[in-house]
């Protein structure tokens, strides 16, 4: 990714070094389970083979929405592939949301990396780390591969979204979605835009008794950071500093956290 790589913070106690992505953040749940990395192991990060899927566990997004949410562990040194049926030119965003330490020491690094099924071709990535971001090169299964990149075992939460395109004109400028956010994986939107166009991103409305949920706005071809993780903003307004996809991430503080998002484009 051309951006400097940078210690960044997902909202409160992310803590996960990436090339200026970032998103693992504390699951609800305090500890990691210590049963749950021995129940399914995962494979020595020398032994796995993308193209063997047998083994995989295969996300399913729930009917109507974007995203498919799935909590897991992992021992040290260990990996774990999951697979995804998707659609040529769709964009594919993969989460690895670490939960928190128990030994309040922040929480340890996940690694997502994305391959074709029927060859095991490896899919590049502007940025690394917890967040695997692209378009899909065409119709089939994907593998998704979860890594410890520590010497602790973790517990996370893996989102694979494809995110909702907001379509933009002259004729509607602007559009607003307001909903709930399933869980407290990041909820994704893509809008397209060209250099020196003005975008407006804005979360209305006032929280009920704490936090409200913040914006993330980066580039989907540079990976460029329009409005960063740890700056915790609620609106952004600005020229486009070149023409491509935007995504435009709401992150809830909870599941169930209603946002109202206001996007416009001039």
């Amino acid at each position: 990714m051309p951006v400097p790589a940078a210690r960044m913070a997902c909202l409160l106690a992310f803590g996960v070094a990436v090339s200026g992505m970032a998103c693992a953040r504390p699951h609800p749940r305090s500890t990691i389970p210590e049963t749950r990395p021995t129940e399914r192991p995962g494979v020595l990060a020398d032994e796995f083979n993308p193209a063997d899927t047998a083994a995989f566990v295969r996300v399913r997004f729930a009917r109507g929405t974007t995203s498919g949410i799935m909590d897991d562990s992992l021992a040290p040194g260990r990996d774990r592939g999951y697979l995804l049926g998707a659609l040529q030119g769709q964009v594919m965003l993969a989460h690895a949301i670490v939960w928190a330490a128990p030994d309040g020491a922040g929480p340890a690094e996940a690694r997502v990396r994305v391959y074709r099924a029927h060859d095991g071709a490896e899919l590049g990535t502007p940025g690394s780390g917890p967040l695997w971001f692209g378009h899909l090169p065409g119709t089939g299964d994907y593998v998704i591969r979860v890594s410890v990149a520590d010497d602790r075992p973790i517990g996370y939460t893996l989102a694979v979204q494809i995110p909702r395109r907001l379509v933009l004109d002259r004729a509607h400028p602007t559009t607003e979605v307001s909903a709930r956010a399933p869980s407290r994986a990041p909820v994704d939107f893509m809008v397209s835009g060209e250099q020196g166009q003005i975008l407006q991103v804005e979360l209305r409305g006032s929280p009920d008794g704490g936090e409200a949920p913040t914006l993330h706005l980066y580039g989907l071809d540079d990976g460029v950071q329009l409005a960063p993780l740890p700056e915790r903003r609620r609106r952004w307004t600005g020229p486009l500093p070149s023409t491509q996809d935007y995504i435009v991430s709401v992150v809830p503080i909870r599941a169930d956290d209603q946002y109202d998002l206001v996007v416009g484009l001039r």
